[in-house]
């Protein structure tokens, strides 16, 4: 979904306008991205009764760093050298990106990995997760209070910065909602709530079509943010389109599409479950990494500039990687350090 985004198939004109559009919300993909992540360490997690906070850290570290750090270092030495570009490289946007930083600076999120923003929202996640798990287990009303309390302060945050800039630093409401943990948090809690609810009812749970609806449903809310984008870019760059892609698709379709495909055997079910498609699930994090920025760069200069054949060359060099980089690191500080 955001590679097509990204590099969107129809073009900008009358007759596929409506099918252009489509594709150009689908940054929506990042939103997929975090109620699975809430969803997975909730899982994961939160009933660990001998939960180890060192091994915790280690394991998430493991998982997203080394590939990130190898990447970044990558895109910046490309920067530096090239004679195109040289202005691009700065040693304190540099140490921002690699301590995962950048994306609570307007001016610096779309640095190095430009898509590497999300991953700031990610880390603050992996980070307090733990401490969100211990406050839950005391009171489920804290699913509710903790995203109200983050959202709360990131206003506030957003408040005080937009009159005191510093690099962007927390500098609008709409800043704040879209690109930082504060904003995003509900996607995470709605993934957490998912996890908790099917952990504790198990077998109990009954559904009949719940992936299709919530396929029908995000398909729906793609066309509603489209309409709701008017003469702007995407459709979140409006109140109304951070409301549903932050709160209405990850409660109503997204969270409903997978309660589907954990428990109804059916087409997507089958073919997610495939080996290729896990093989492409375990890539798919090298193959965001670099589906935009200087591998996609030299394919597009020096290979082809057809999207299709892009995309099929970004998941074989994704494989690559994953198999004999990002898999032997991963598995090397897992068994080293946690």
């Amino acid at each position: 979904m955001v590679f097509f985004h990204h590099f969107n198939p129809f073009p900008k004109n009358e007759s596929s306008g409506l099918l252009f559009g489509f594709f150009n919300e689908m940054y929506i993909g990042v939103t997929v991205f975090f109620v699975l992540s809430g969803f997975l360490i909730g899982y994961r997690y939160f009933e660990t009764e001998n939960f180890h906070f060192k091994k915790y850290i280690i394991n998430r570290i493991a998982r997203i760093y080394p590939m990130y750090l190898l990447l970044t270092i990558l895109t910046f030495s490309v920067f530096y050298f090239s004679d195109s570009s040289p202005s691009q490289f700065s040693m304190k946007v540099f140490l921002l990106n690699i301590i995962f930083l950048k994306g609570l600076f307007r001016d610096f999120v779309f640095t190095g990995i430009n898509q590497g923003w999300s991953l700031t929202v990610e880390e603050m996640f992996y980070f307090s997760a733990p401490l969100f798990f211990i406050l839950i287990r005391r009171s489920k009303y804290f699913l509710i209070l903790l995203p109200a309390f983050l959202l709360s302060f990131g206003f506030l945050l957003a408040h005080y910065f937009s009159l005191h800039s510093f690099s962007g630093f927390f500098v609008s409401n709409k800043f704040m909602l879209n690109y930082t943990f504060f904003g995003r948090c509900f996607e995470f809690f709605i993934g957490i709530s998912l996890s908790i609810f099917i952990k504790k009812n198990k077998d109990k749970i009954k559904t009949g079509y719940s992936t299709y609806t919530g396929v029908l449903i995000i398909i729906s809310f793609l066309f509603l943010l489209n309409i709701l984008r008017g003469e702007l870019k995407y459709g979140i760059m409006n109140l109304l389109g951070i409301l549903i892609n932050n709160l209405l698709l990850p409660f109503f379709g997204i969270a409903l599409l997978f309660l589907g495909l954990l428990k109804e055997q059916t087409f997507f079910h089958n073919i997610l479950s495939s080996k290729i498609f896990v093989l492409l699930g375990k890539s798919s994090y090298i193959f965001y990494l670099i589906h935009l920025g200087v591998i996609e760069y030299f394919i597009q200069k020096n290979i082809t500039s057809n999207i299709y054949l892009i995309f099929i060359l970004i998941n074989i060099i994704s494989i690559i990687l994953f198999k004999t980089i990002e898999e032997p690191l991963n598995n090397l500080i897992r068994k080293k350090f946690a």
